[in-house]
């Protein structure tokens, strides 16, 4: 992508952008200069409120010392090394109990990736490689919702529930398939109660099942919090469901 920062052209691509229509300059641009706590500031000096976090992924907000000294401290004493083959530093393995401290009980093992998209890939090669190495080598598919966002790979972008990151990429991946998104502000039979509306979400998992077949399905990836209203009985009623209807 052509991106022109203080006159000057550049090659840069900006992910979830019409590649034309910037280049010709019918979208702008907006350039980050800054940011403290929660705010961003741009190089016009406007300030906004970062409600997103940057990409889901500033939790403890910008700008923080403490934060930025304890990078630098790691950078100079070691910046990186991998931990293929038994290797470690000391830094993962103080990082991994920490986790591993906090987390709910029966959660003791600690896996590490790049991004959102790299872990949810990472997620389903481990269950697939769990069902291979037991013999289940029909258990392939993977349900996902509509409306839902689990990254932009291939696999992720594939159980990702949306049209814009299938469209002219050939996905969703075949080993894919979505189930409704239980959003009951946009559901559309208004006239269903939100008991009503649970109930039609489950039933409709549970034709998506008998479909595809229980032996094909290897997992179910679903958001506990989205940007969309979910009725909070659909989780305790899909736990129970797939209790009952997979062997997984």
């Amino acid at each position: 992508m052509i991106s022109r920062a203080n006159g000057t052209t550049i090659i840069f691509f900006h992910p979830s952008t019409h590649l034309g229509q910037f280049a010709r300059r019918e979208i702008g641009n907006r350039i980050i200069t800054g940011a403290n706590g929660v705010h961003i500031t741009d190089r016009d000096g406007r300030t906004s409120l970062d409600a997103f976090a940057g990409l889901y992924c500033v939790n403890a907000g910008y700008g923080r010392t403490e934060i930025a000294e304890a990078i630098a401290a790691q950078a100079h004493e070691l910046a990186y090394y991998h931990s293929y083959v038994g290797h470690g530093t000391e830094a993962s393995i103080t990082l991994s109990r920490m986790i591993a401290e906090r987390a709910p009980e029966g959660m003791n093992h600690v896996y590490y990736g790049m991004s959102g998209s790299d872990a949810n890939e990472t997620n389903i090669k481990l269950v697939w490689y769990y069902d291979n190495i037991l013999g289940l080598l029909q258990k392939k598919k993977i349900i996902a919702r509509w409306r839902g966002y689990h990254g932009s790979g291939l696999m992720t972008g594939s159980l990702t529930g949306l049209e814009l990151f299938h469209k002219k990429f050939d996905l969703p991946l075949s080993q894919v398939v979505h189930t409704e998104e239980p959003f009951y502000f946009r559901r559309d039979d208004l006239s269903m109660s939100e008991a009503e509306f649970v109930t039609h979400c489950a039933d409709e998992l549970e034709a998506l099942i008998a479909r595809e077949g229980a032996d094909a399905i290897a997992a179910f990836i679903g958001e506990r919090v989205a940007s969309c209203l979910r009725p909070k009985a659909i989780g305790r009623r899909y736990r129970r469901f797939w209790k009952s209807t997979t062997s997984c």
